[in-house]
């Protein structure tokens, strides 16, 4: 696929929404996966630049979520260069692209769109080891610790009986670091202080607006009862977001250039290193693993590098591989450059 077919169905996108049309999609390619992150911001700033002062911006969003300090940066920027902003889902738009949706003044949503809850796990020094891979941290899901607090209610542990709510948390201090809990805590406030900012930029401060604001944010951190749940289209709207349901017409567009975009990413195409080097001893490759893109520029996150069989000597390994790793690697892949390029 190319740029130029892209590029004709952005057009094509932009005259059905009557606004200006920037893509960002973050591949989630097996083996590949790639999340948003601040460092998108700036390539944001110069199709918007490019774009100037508009009425409205559509965003067209596909990704799996990542970094939930991005969204606001990324939504208050838009909204510099635009009085309305829209969200175009044909797809996944799932955590922190979920952020980034309550933000807009409208989501427009394809038969696929999805979005998610957006309760955080957290991953810091204090968690505890991994058992299986004692290098890593096992994240804890922040709503996982309050689901604990409320089983304990449940169960008896009032707040007039400070000695049992005492011996709630020291249990659960036993197994989590009190610090790693603070960090739960701080994440759980931060994510409903963000959702709530993020709608009350087009709901407003209304006693009436604040309690769907409320409303929103309760269901979309505690109410779903797991991050894995997606919320389609009609149950979006019901959960009362602004959701405009994609006609057909409209379904079919957001489905093409979704599929320019997967064909290009390889999303359905695992990233399988042997696989792709086969007999061969070596070979470069260059993998496009996120997108920003509107009718006039492309910038694309790629990563470079060589696919290669070792040696005899093997293929040297950085430090922190658990004994024994070295033997096992047959095929590795070596990332010579990694980072966000313009392309046009």
């Amino acid at each position: 696929m190319s740029i130029e077919s892209r590029t004709a169905l952005i057009s094509r996108l932009q005259q059905v929404l009557g606004t200006p049309v920037i893509c960002y999609l973050t591949g989630d390619r097996p083996g590949l996966q790639t999340q948003i992150g601040g460092d998108v911001i700036l390539r944001f700033r110069r199709h918007l630049e490019a774009l100037g002062d508009v009425e409205s911006m559509s965003l067209f969003l596909y990704s799996r979520g990542g970094d939930t300090n991005t969204p606001w940066r990324l939504v208050s920027l838009i909204r510099e260069y635009c009085r309305h902003f829209n969200v175009v889902v044909p797809f996944h738009a799932h955590s922190a692209a979920t952020l980034v949706c309550l933000g807009a003044d409208k989501i427009v949503m394809g038969k696929m769109g999805e979005l998610s809850a957006i309760d955080p796990s957290v991953a810091n020094p204090f968690n505890p080891p991994d058992p299986i891979n004692p290098m890593a941290r096992v994240p804890i899901g922040v709503e996982d610790v309050n689901a604990y607090k409320d089983l304990a209610r449940r169960f008896g542990v009032k707040e007039d009986r400070p000695e049992l709510s005492t011996q709630v948390f020291m249990a659960l201090a036993s197994k989590v670091d009190p610090l790693a809990l603070g960090n739960v805590e701080r994440s759980h406030n931060q994510i409903r202080k963000l959702a709530g900012d993020l709608l009350r930029l087009h709901m407003g401060y209304e006693q009436e607006e604040q309690k769907k604001v409320e409303n929103i944010v309760e269901t979309l951190t505690v109410q779903l009862y797991s991050h894995s749940h997606l919320i389609n289209r009609r149950e979006a709207e019901q959960i009362g977001l602004k959701v405009e349901l994609a006609d057909k017409n409209l379904d079919s567009l957001l489905w093409e250039i979704f599929s320019e975009y997967s064909s290009e990413m390889k999303l359905e195409e695992p990233f399988n290193a042997p696989q792709l080097l086969g007999k061969q001893t070596s070979m470069r490759v260059e993998l496009q693993r996120a997108f920003v893109e509107s009718s006039s520029m492309t910038d694309a996150y790629i990563s470079e590098g060589t696919i290669v069989r070792p040696g005899p000597g093997g293929v040297q390994l950085p430090p922190g591989f658990p004994p024994g790793m070295q033997a096992q690697v047959q095929v590795a892949f070596q990332v010579e450059s990694e980072g966000w390029k313009v392309l046009r």
